[in-house]
């Protein structure tokens, strides 16, 4: 049904256009009329500009984070002399960081802007990427993880904070999984070329070309987002008429802050608010199974393939299929704004698949073990993924989103550590009890998710009854519901 506009009320169309001149909010009114076909313009744009840049940007993130996997089965524990559970304590040193620097970098988007911060985070990643090629022993290795963690962390808060500058909560799963497919091509990608220059018989090892190949794609790429990437609404790119109705958007949803700024005293109000720490606790959960399945994935299909090069081409499909399923249940989060029924159905399948992988004897059973992969790759990111887009979607000011989110991927990023924790060299080649340890928190993260929807759940019909008041700064805003 069109949207038809009441009389006398304030519309986008009716304003004196200057397209040298920024919009100014002081004379934004949240109830002004939008007219359905700029607004449908606007976020037409936003998808061509934005949505590739982030999905190239979480295509590099991907590449770095599984080259490591890879590396594993092309030899680099005995090219750099490693023994018994180095590896291991490599991902652990990496993750430290990567968890406990989530939330600086998260103020540091919020303070110099995400379009900037992502592109030189990234260029510093690649840049790492490519000098650990030239590593030689196992205390250069370890060095160069920790400051990957370091300039790593920055990258989900700041795409996260950045996709809240455009669009709004609905719209953002659907968003989230384009460029969550984009990594899940990334891990087929990284798959093809490992399993390719593990083939190439010269100078150098085949890891340290694919440490080379993967951070100079990394580097390319973040020269290119610099320039590419809009800064805010604000750009030129837009038209007057589409940076109002952005505005107008985005002030229906949020308490406006000015571009730049921090207010420190929403920031420390979400150390005390305890559903953002029940959200990461949940992150904790998830983070165990999103390490174990990046990491160790090549590990477990290692196990049922003949060869390291036919190991790591085996890694290909279970990617492909994961990102069919994470767009198609986005589609399904945003169409029907379910988050948590939506993370929980595809969590369970990847849960089962833990499981079996851990108890059923697959010596003889290769094929087996091999669709199971499928079922690991299938859900274990989805939560990953509607998280944070919950949370955030039901906190109204940006500095609060900025902590919070940090806080939030902090907790995925330390579960990483049990993960690289439990893989340990002496229950290889089945890895049962870290298999069966993942599949323990996938079932707590599954009671977590059911939980956290039937709190949320009662606090909309308390707002519906009038019995509870709108979260501070949606008092404006009677239809304000939390999301779920």
């Amino acid at each position: 049904m069109a949207e038809i506009k009441p009389d006398n009320t304030p519309s986008v169309r009716s304003m004196p256009s200057d397209p040298e001149k920024d919009v100014n909010l002081t004379t934004v009114d949240r109830d002004e009329y939008i007219d359905p076909k700029i607004e449908k313009s606007l976020v037409r744009k936003f998808d061509l500009l934005i949505l590739p840049m982030c999905a190239l940007v979480y295509y590099s993130h991907t590449l770095d984070r599984a080259n490591l996997g890879n590396a594993k089965t092309m030899g680099i524990e005995t090219s750099l002399h490693m023994v018994g559970n180095q590896y291991s304590l490599v991902l652990i040193l990496f993750y430290i960081p990567y968890g406990l620097c989530n939330i600086p970098a998260a103020l540091l988007a919020k303070r110099f802007n995400p379009a900037r911060v992502i592109p030189i985070m990234m260029g510093c990643w690649g840049s790492l990427s490519m000098i650990t090629a030239a590593t030689t022993n196992f205390g250069g290795l370890v060095a160069l993880r920790i400051l990957i963690g370091v300039v790593e962390a920055s990258f989900m808060p700041c795409v996260y904070l950045y996709y809240s500058l455009f669009y709004k909560r609905k719209e953002l799963a659907l968003r989230s999984a384009a460029w969550g497919f984009t990594g899940f091509i990334a891990g087929a990608t990284s798959g093809l070329i490992s399993w390719d220059v593990s083939q190439w018989h010269r100078s150098l090892s085949g890891w340290q070309y694919l440490f080379l190949i993967e951070g100079g794609m990394t580097v390319g790429l973040a020269i290119i987002i610099f320039f590419v990437l809009p800064r805010d609404t604000n750009s030129r790119l837009f038209t007057p008429e589409e940076r109002r109705v952005a505005q107008i958007r985005l002030l229906r949803e949020s308490e406006e802050e000015g571009a730049g700024e921090i207010s420190w005293d929403v920031a420390f109000q979400v150390f005390r608010n305890w559903q953002v720490w029940a959200f990461s606790a949940m992150a904790f959960l998830c983070g165990v199974g999103v390490a174990s399945a990046s990491n160790f994935l090549p590990t477990m299909v290692k196990r049922i393939a003949q060869s390291t090069p036919q190991g790591n081409l085996y890694t290909v499909g279970p990617n492909l299929v994961a990102a069919f399923v994470q767009i198609v249940s986005s589609w399904i989060s945003d169409r029907y704004q379910q988050r948590a029924l939506v993370g929980f159905c595809t969590l369970l399948v990847s849960m089962i698949g833990f499981i079996l992988l851990a108890t059923l004897d697959l010596v003889h059973h290769t094929h087996v073990g091999y669709f199971l992969t499928y079922l690991i790759t299938f859900g274990t990111y989805m939560p990953e993924l509607l998280m944070p887009i919950w949370m955030t979607s039901n906190l109204t000011r940006a500095s609060a989103r900025a902590v919070a989110l940090g806080i939030f991927i902090g907790g995925q990023n330390i579960g990483g550590i049990l993960s690289s924790a439990v893989f340990r060299e002496q229950y290889a080649p089945v890895y049962a009890p870290a298999l069966i340890t993942v599949a323990i928190c996938q079932g707590l993260l599954l009671v977590g998710l059911l939980v956290m929807r039937q709190f949320y759940v009662y606090q909309n019909k308390k707002l519906a009854r009038g019995e509870l008041a709108p979260p501070k700064g949606m008092e404006n805003n009677p239809d304000f519901r939390y999301a779920f």
